[in-house]
């Protein structure tokens, strides 16, 4: 673990409310972040790319599988001589079929999910058509967007409102691209588990970009590739720079501190005062509280990686090989399912037999 004091202070008489007791406490909090990260990177790329190569071929060709099932039944949704029950059971299977299709992850991108959805709401205003409604009140706009609000976390303006009215799968479509866009815009949560975070400091925003900054600018002077002949040293420079590219778009205080610390000056920071100290610390809270988000959110983000690492995380191999094996063993079962209901399903009469048989046996 890296210490950049250049003795190692006694616990007794470092005091943990200084601005040098919080720097050592903050710096070491992060060191073991990181390493915790790292660990937590290396298991989610094991699983996902497990998935990858066994799961992921499967999860393709059951959605390609139940796309061609909609799209059989769209073509069957339009028959003159479907009764009501079974017109209305079919647009229920239909439905049904959509819901587990549009949720899939996993689904190959090139799929058009939203074109099956608005062939569907097409055929539906066909054969139900929608008496003409009144123009929504205030009210009524009011209850929408309380209602929205409360369920997604989104705000509706007018337009998108209207939007929901009359196209419920263009409503959809938006409203999915307006989540993944906000998902960037949640103000962030103050953290006081202890009292390394005090309450009541300001951001220091602005004196943490300059210092960001100026050390960049020193460093960049130092690790520079183009200043280095040396063709081995020309290529370690290379990768110096991009980690100091990197650390300086993801404001990483404490990879810019580091390297610093070892291209520059080991001493530095031992001679820094109080108020600068209080601003590196701010930036060292802030750092360790986006450290400790991004490892929480694996557990709680929508995206297919978090959604594998939550399904398939066990500490035991034998119980992971076992959830892997049971998972794939169903999706094969429900391919077979799917790819038996498209060869039953050739004519409008095997149709009507099949709902038949579903409402013989309650389904």
């Amino acid at each position: 673990m890296t210490r950049l004091a250049t003795t190692k202070p006694s616990p007794k008489k470092t005091a943990k409310h200084t601005p040098a007791g919080q720097f050592q406490l903050l710096w070491e909090r992060i060191e073991k972040q990181k390493t915790r990260l790292a660990g937590q990177e290396k298991r989610v790329r094991k699983i996902v790319d497990r998935f990858n190569a066994e799961i992921l071929p499967l999860e393709r060709e059951l959605a390609r599988s139940q796309y061609q099932l909609v799209e059989r039944l769209l073509t069957f949704l339009s028959r003159k001589s479907l009764t009501r029950w079974q017109r209305e059971d079919l647009c229920h299977w239909i439905q049904d079929e959509l819901g587990v299709l549009s949720s899939n992850p996993f689904a190959d991108p090139e799929l058009d999910r939203v074109q099956l959805l608005v062939r569907f709401e097409s055929l539906l205003k066909q054969h139900y058509p929608q008496p003409d409604t009144p123009p929504l009140t205030e009210s009524d706009r009011g209850k929408i967007r309380s209602d929205v609000y409360q369920e997604l976390g989104l705000e509706l303006d007018d337009e998108d409102i209207d939007l929901f009215m009359h196209s419920p799968a263009d409503f959809l479509q938006q409203m999915m691209e307006k989540m993944r866009e906000g998902d960037e815009d949640w103000p962030e949560e103050d953290d006081e588990e202890d009292d390394i975070f005090s309450p009541g400091e300001t951001d220091g925003q602005a004196a943490g970009k300059a210092l960001i900054h100026r050390l960049y600018k020193q460093l960049a002077k130092r690790l520079h590739p183009d200043m280095e002949q040396d063709k081995a040293r020309k290529a370690v420079k290379h990768e110096q720079m991009q980690q100091l590219l990197a650390a300086r778009q993801e404001n990483d205080i404490h990879t810019l501190l580091e390297l610093h610390r070892q291209h520059l000056d080991a001493d530095a920071l031992d001679q820094l005062g109080q108020q600068d100290l209080n601003g590196i610390n701010e930036l060292l809270r802030r750092q360790l509280r986006e450290l400790e988000e991004q490892y929480e959110a694996v557990f709680m983000d929508d995206s297919p990686e978090s959604a594998i690492w939550n399904r398939f995380r066990h500490l035991g191999s034998t119980s992971s090989d076992r959830k892997f094996a049971d998972h794939a063993r169903g999706i094969k079962a429900d391919i077979r399912h799917t790819n038996s209901l498209l060869n039953q399903l050739k004519t409008l009469k095997d149709l009507k037999q099949l709902l038949q048989e579903d409402r013989a046996f309650g389904y």
